[in-house]
């Protein structure tokens, strides 16, 4: 009996032990089974304020400017009149064709999963400008109107306030639509010179200029992604129409002997602003006007199951710079158009005092780096208009009268856009400077470049005599148009010295072309940036010096087209960091 009781009480005792040593090791193959707790991901709404910068392209809706003139006093002698008013009269072509650049500020509810709506305002300054010339020769009683005018238009800013309504196609991409207020500031210039022959009368150039703050409406849509909790892209499209613009302004024939007024004619001026706007924009919402989940239709952040928690931590290693900034270009150097070289050496102070469009290259950078890795992109574009015309009369005998009148007008298109990956080959610290550090990176892309040119030009002549009963009218009219385009492989270096966190010298340098877009091509940069922040937002600044040589040519039916020419000047600008 004892000795059943001992075997008892030892089997148990060994159960006993055995259950004690295998539980640790059967909860922990539980544990296993059932997988280590996940942490939630990061919730996200599109709710909340958010600023942002923006750039496109404006075309125009509505192309002419329109002319009309009406005789309202005519005591001449050969009843001029009707034919100087039907002279006087017509459409010019003058599309609004040009880039711009701008910020916007707004507010979206998120008031279920999938719906949003919103308000956003923006302002953009455009320098938007088109314009174009009218020859005119009309018959009259006594002779010929000989008409030379200059018209031009220009948007010079424009903005929206509008609503928008959303729908989320995924947590992280948005459509919408959007419409309501525009408003811009336009301006509409001519000037008018005319002559009658055979004649002694003369008239002043009949100048005329107005200035609008303008408001009408606009509709459009687009799109939106989220790539990070703050900060989104969007693309856009809106219709914009401001109305139309006119004034009036009178042209007076008085006799050259007496001074007496002999003829006026009423003209007025008028164009339509309208057309189409496309730009691309980034976006960043302020936390603290993200409300909490409760509030707003929150939903995962990049929430998917084939998304693992490391991988959407890793989104949060790279680094973001998106850094709009001007170039003030100098150009030295040559143009090859149908084997013909012409100099195409101008500077900045040209460029202001000559052209009729903004002197300035709108160049945007961004840079995504994750330790010595990066990507970068690039993008400058600049459009020069040069524009005149000129009305000569002379009378080499009493007898015989010469009017000559002449306009051109020159267009001349740059861009240059580049995209590439770079790596840090090296990092060295200075002795007795901790903060301070120099690395080397090596970096490898194409570059792309586009010249554009436009010229016409037109002149129209007459020559009348009444003793040799001869008439005499000739115009001619020129039309030229180019276009060069390349892509190039490139390869170079670059040197980055930290003085302290947030302030940092970049010089790098690279060749390219090699024959495979053009023959050859250089670039260098060196610039100083310095970081700071506002409100929680970081910012970087920018001042520097760019220049990009180019030596590309190319054949069509045996003639040579081509540009050999340095690219240069001061770069400044403001960006931000995420």
């Amino acid at each position: 009996m004892f000795a059943g009781d001992v075997k008892i009480r030892l089997l148990a005792a060994s159960a006993l032990a055995l259950v004690c040593l295998t539980a640790p090791s059967l909860g922990a193959d539980l544990l296993g089974k059932k997988g280590s707790p996940v942490a939630p991901p990061p919730v996200f709404t599109w709710t909340g304020f958010y600023m942002g910068m923006n750039f496109g392209h404006a075309w125009t809706g509505s192309d002419p400017i329109a002319v009309a003139s009406a005789n309202v006093f005519d005591v001449t002698a050969g009843g001029f009149g009707p034919g100087s008013a039907h002279g006087a009269s017509g459409l010019v072509r003058a599309r609004l064709d040009d880039y711009y650049f701008g910020g916007q500020a707004g507010y979206n509810w998120q008031f279920t999963e999938k719906f949003l709506a919103g308000l956003e305002a923006n302002i953009q300054g455009a320098g938007v400008r088109g314009g174009g010339g009218l020859a005119n020769v009309t018959a009259a009683p006594g002779g010929f109107a000989v008409t030379s005018a200059t018209l031009r238009r220009s948007l010079e800013y424009f903005g929206t306030i509008r609503s928008r309504l959303g729908y989320a196609v995924t947590p992280t991409i948005l459509v919408y639509a959007t419409g309501g207020l525009a408003y811009g500031g336009v301006n509409v210039t001519s000037a008018l010179a005319q002559s009658l022959t055979p004649s002694l009368l003369i008239a002043d150039v009949a100048k005329g200029d107005l200035y609008e703050n303008r408001v009408g409406w606009t509709i459009g849509g687009g799109g939106e992604m989220a790539l990070g909790h703050n900060l989104s892209a969007k693309l856009e499209y809106l219709y914009y129409d401001l109305g139309s613009a006119f004034f009036a302004n009178p042209l007076a024939f008085t006799d050259v002997t007496t001074g007496a007024l002999q003829l006026i004619n009423a003209m007025r001026v008028s164009a339509r602003f309208n057309g189409h706007l496309l730009r691309m924009g980034f976006n960043y919402r302020f936390d603290w006007s993200i409300p909490p989940t409760s509030v707003s239709a929150a939903t995962p952040l990049f929430a998917s199951p084939e998304i693992a928690p490391a991988e959407q931590s890793a989104f949060a290693d790279w680094r973001i710079l998106a850094l709009p900034y001007l170039w003030a270009i100098n150009t030295n150097g040559s143009l090859i158009a149908r084997n013909d070289a012409i100099g195409t050496d101008t500077t900045i102070i040209d460029a202001f005092t000559k052209s009729s469009s903004f002197p300035f290259a709108f160049m945007g950078r961004v840079e995504l780096s994750n330790g010595p890795l990066s990507f970068y992109g690039d993008f400058a574009w600049a459009r020069l208009r040069f524009a005149g015309s000129t009305l000569k009369l002379r009378s080499p005998v009493a007898d015989i009268a010469i009017a000559v009148s002449a306009g051109g007008r020159l267009r001349q298109t740059l861009a240059i856009g580049e995209a590439g990956v770079a790596y840090e080959l090296a990092r060295w610290k200075f002795l007795g400077a901790p903060s301070s550090s120099t690395a080397l990176d090596a970096y490898a892309g194409l570059r792309y470049g586009y010249l554009g040119l436009d010229l016409t030009m037109n002149a129209l002549g007459v020559a009348n005599s009444q003793l040799l009963d001869l008439e005499v009218v000739g115009a001619r009219a020129t039309a030229r148009s180019g276009r060069i385009q390349w892509v190039d492989p490139v390869v170079g270096l670059q040197v980055r010295h930290e003085f302290a966190p947030g302030e940092e010298f970049r010089m790098r340098g690279d060749i390219g072309g090699f024959g495979a877009g053009s023959k050859f091509g250089w670039q260098f940069y060196g610039g100083y940036s310095r970081d700071f922040e506002f409100r929680g937002l970081k910012f970087t600044s920018l001042i520097g010096y760019r220049a990009v040589g180019i030596d590309y040519s190319t054949w069509a039916n045996g003639r040579e087209n081509g540009l050999n020419a340095i690219i240069h000047g001061p770069v400044t600008g403001v960006g931000m960091r995420f």
